[in-house]
């Protein structure tokens, strides 16, 4: 398994040295070194907006955290907007490119109300009324969980402290995709939401183009299997240094190793992610998961079939759901205007697959695909151009849908 997995960096490292064409620094973002060290409330804070820290139970018992950027333009009617972030992230999707291009800052200054959610076992959300975070206890959620419990604390939490009764949904890939299970599994919940912004909604992921993913797949048994006996329930977490760490595995300009794993994973668009912008991102990046997480990805990957959690034990099963049979996700009961937004050279999240998501969807309002025929998964908050090609689109559509709300 290990020479496989060997052959396979070598040879995409070599396919990358021939084709990356890297480049010096030529982002348009306000970033410095330091932006890497700096938490997401201290890097809100240095370009210049007000920055709140809330504390959100969930359900089952989880602590969660949440950063609130109240409006720039206060007492405009103007509905709140929730943010929701992707696998091993943070609310540092919305933030890092800085006050100029970051989706977070950009409707802020449109006078909303932004309130961004940190999942269960991510950085910030790494705290339990009973548990411990070393046990398997803390650890065993996928991302299910996070769409039945976390989400509905959030946008509850977010409309009991702002009196409103509806909100704005803004969910990247993982983060659209526990959306779908909120308004799917959760009455009521289709009565919060005013639109569901699905940017790279990773429902459907059995089409990747990625080599990295398929060769996850095909090893998650042994590999969580490993980790699991030697008491290791987390998966990439957030460590202190990693940013000095990529430094070193990964010097620019070049940055040969990790533009290889990401180009294989996300899709190759050289021209759009910066040198320095991929260093300090990688101080942020992985932020935290669970073995749990990992196998149900690996799961609706291998199956192609958006459902709750295969144990792989028709009593443990019949215990969990009440039917030997694993329950699909009813996407007919997401009620709420939905819209996709989607990358054409997205390895993570296949266009096929928004396509065929689409095709599930009762309510869908409008489909965007991203005029950059390169844009890949990582460009979705990280690419030199996102906020003209995809931002400033996410912020008219959350305006009309703002206006036809009232």
């Amino acid at each position: 398994m290990v020479r496989v997995i060997w052959l396979l960096v070598l040879s995409s490292v070599h396919v990358c040295l021939v084709q990356c064409g890297f480049r010096n620094s030529s982002a348009p973002f306000l970033m410095e070194e330091e932006d890497a060290l700096l938490t997401v409330p201290q890097l809100i804070r240095k370009n210049g907006f007000s920055v709140e820290e809330h504390r959100v139970r969930t359900e089952d018992g989880y602590l969660l955290t949440m950063f609130r950027i109240p409006p720039r333009k206060p007492g405009l009617r103007k509905h709140p907007v929730f943010m929701m972030h992707s696998l091993f992230s943070s609310s540092a999707d919305w933030v890092l490119i800085g006050r100029k291009h970051g989706l977070a800052y950009l409707l802020a200054n449109r006078g909303y109300d932004v309130w961004m959610g940190n999942a269960r076992g991510s950085r910030y959300s790494k705290r339990h009324e009973r548990y411990s975070v070393n046990s398997s206890q803390f650890w065993d959620f996928s991302f299910h969980e996070i769409g039945f419990y976390d989400v509905p604390a959030f946008v509850d939490y977010v409309l009991a402290n702002t009196g409103s009764h509806r909100l704005h949904y803004v969910g990247f890939s993982q983060g659209a995709l526990t959306g779908f299970i909120a308004l799917s599994d959760r009455y009521g919940m289709n009565d919060k939401i005013i639109e569901l912004q699905a940017l790279s909604p990773a429902v459907y992921m059995h089409r990747s183009l990625s080599g990295f993913i398929k060769l996850l797949v095909s090893v998650v048994r042994p590999l969580t299997d490993a980790l699991e006996f030697i008491q290791r329930y987390e998966f990439l977490p957030y460590i202190e240094g990693q940013y000095n760490f990529y430094q070193a595995v990964c010097p620019a300009p070049a940055q040969t190793i990790c533009r290889t794993l990401i180009y294989d994973v996300v899709g190759m668009n050289p021209d759009q992610l910066d040198v320095k912008t991929l260093r300090i991102f990688l101080g942020h990046f992985p932020a935290g998961s669970s073995l749990k997480q990992v196998k149900h990805y690996s799961q609706i990957i291998r199956d192609g079939i958006f459902r709750q959690f295969e144990y792989g034990d028709l009593a443990i099963n019949l215990n969990r759901y009440g039917s030997p049979q694993v329950p699909r996700y009813n996407l007919s009961r997401a009620t709420v205007p939905v819209r996709t937004y989607y990358g054409y050279n997205d390895h993570v999240v296949n266009y096929l697959n928004v396509l065929q998501l689409q095709q599930e969807l009762p309510n869908l309002v409008g489909s965007y695909p991203v005029p950059d025929k390169l844009f890949s998964h990582i460009d979705f908050i990280l690419a030199n151009n996102v906020k003209q090609v995809l931002y400033d689109e996410v912020v008219r559509n959350v305006e009309k849908a703002d206006a036809e709300a009232f």
